[in-house]
């Protein structure tokens, strides 16, 4: 039914459902409502997404509410996220030109205070704005939004481009609406999407890119149409790259990579330079760099400190690293069985998480140190998650690491790289690699670094998704092995 976006009637006034599809099939299902109570306008966005991940599918529920005035001020807003086993809510109250952002998982509350961008919108202001703004073709026009799931600690850009109407087939029928550009513009990167919409704003058809994967395209439907069963298709196997011939982990020294964008909207600049990385060469579409094995022992007389700043910010506490959970500070403890010395130390940290990680699978997705802690499972991410934890409530300043990594075998797939986190410790002066998840102190250069982050004011999710739009689109190269050309099968 039509409504004044300006002054709404009170009651629920839009409830819309849609399909979700991906990689070639139905992945889920979305549900959106918007309720006015007085002055207030309450939102709330269910989606369930189910996916094939090798063998173990995953089931994700999100959930996000906001409570806005009649004229698109936000309020409140929290949201919730269930993913197998995992559970973390948010919630955020802006007052004052502040917003205060709870977040808790397992009965443990961490709060955060940011400014509030001036004049960002969410979910309802957004939507009204827009249809304010109308659809005539050739309209375009930027929004500020304050969106969490894509920053917390300033605002996000949205700039809009209206195109003409246009019409596409759907389970037999001819769709038609406005064509709309958006791009997303947040510290980690540009997210463009595309929607068809009808005269009241509302999403006929959606593409939004999954980095990696493709889009994901979105089909408004009645209820019964989009709760209707679907099978999960395969999506984790497309986000790895042909190694071309096999690579002993346990002896290699020393490999020498190119990476080549196969598409001009791939950025391969910016790959970090770390103790065991170093680019050799660059050009406008590849990108060479050589990866060494590095030794865990002391090599510099005179190592340098990091500064205070930077110190202070890899031994924080952050949502990812609850530093002052007790059950993290008694495992670190434990873990550390006195030892000072900061390499055998590291050591004896990485063997604790790879054996203490006992249901090593792939149905958790960027859990948190603290329900690594308790749950015990997951992949990667979370080896490398509560490593870095337990080092830097014994003193060793940590970051996680973003990258590629060699597998002899994943799913039906051999001799791949694919998506993987480890985890650095500051020690002698530099980063030096571990990682737990594969079970090495010694780290084989059969890796590929992409970023490093603190995870200070993001997610695991939030670092990965920029690695994983690339791996689609790039080609990889292995050009010598312990000083030896090779041929890539």
């Amino acid at each position: 039914e039509r409504f004044d976006p300006l002054d709404p009637p009170q009651g629920l006034f839009s409830d819309d459902w849609a399909e979700i599809f991906m990689a070639g099939g139905k992945v889920g299902y979305l549900h959106s409502t918007m309720t006015r109570e007085g002055d207030r306008i309450r939102t709330r966005t269910v989606t369930v997404i189910r996916l094939g991940r090798v063998d173990s599918p995953v089931q994700i529920r999100s959930e996000q509410r906001t409570t806005e005035t009649v004229s698109g001020v936000p309020l409140t807003f929290a949201s919730e996220m269930k993913a197998a086993t995992m559970n973390t809510t948010t919630r955020g109250t802006i007052r004052d030109g502040k917003v205060t952002i709870v977040s808790s998982q397992l009965g443990m509350e961490q709060s955060q205070t940011y400014p509030f961008p001036k004049g960002a919108l969410m979910t309802w202001g957004s939507y009204r704005e827009t249809v304010r703004r109308g659809f005539k073709e050739g309209t375009n026009y930027t929004l500020t939004l304050y969106a969490p799931e894509l920053r917390l600690d300033g605002p996000v850009e949205a700039r809009t481009e209206v195109g003409p109407v246009e019409s596409f087939p759907h389970k037999g029928k001819t769709l038609r609406g406005h064509r709309m550009v958006t791009t997303l513009t947040s510290p980690v990167g540009e997210m463009t999407m595309r929607s068809w919409v009808d005269d009241l704003g509302r999403p006929v058809k959606a593409l939004m890119p999954v980095p990696g994967l493709g889009d994901m395209t979105i089909y408004q439907a009645e209820q019964s149409e989009a709760l209707a069963d679907f099978v999960p298709p395969e999506v984790f196997l497309q986000t790895t790259l042909p190694a071309g011939r096999p690579i002993d982990r346990k002896r290699v020294r020393r490999i020498v990579y190119r990476l080549t964008r196969k598409s001009d909207e791939v950025d391969l600049s910016g790959l970090p330079e770390t103790d065991m990385q170093r680019i050799v060469k660059e050009s406008p579409r590849a990108v060479e760099l050589v990866v060494t094995r590095r030794p865990r022992r002391p090599v510099s007389d005179d190592p340098k400190p990091l500064p205070p700043a930077q110190r202070r910010e890899y031994l924080a506490a952050n949502l990812m690293m609850n530093t002052d959970d007790p059950k993290l500070i008694a495992l670190a403890k434990k873990a550390a069985g006195g030892e000072r010395d900061p390499f055998r130390l590291a050591d004896r940290l990485r063997r604790f998480v790879t054996d203490y990680v006992t249901d090593k699978n792939l149905n958790v997705g960027f859990a948190t140190a603290s329900e690594v802690a308790r749950r015990r499972e997951g992949d990667c991410s979370e080896h490398g998650v509560l490593l870095a934890a337990l080092g830097r409530i014994l003193g060793l300043p940590s970051r996680v690491v973003v990258g590629i990594a060699y597998v002899p075998r994943l799913g039906r797939a051999t001799d791949v790289f694919g998506y993987h986190l480890w985890t650095q410790f500051y020690i002698d002066g530099r980063w030096v690699d571990y990682d737990a998840a594969l079970r090495e102190s010694d780290c084989s250069p059969a890796r590929i670094a992409f970023s490093t982050s603190s995870l200070r004011n993001t997610s695991l999710a939030d670092l990965s998704l920029p690695l994983l739009s690339k791996i689609g689109a790039i080609k990889l190269e292995i050009l010598e092995v312990d000083g030896k050309p090779v041929k890539t099968r």
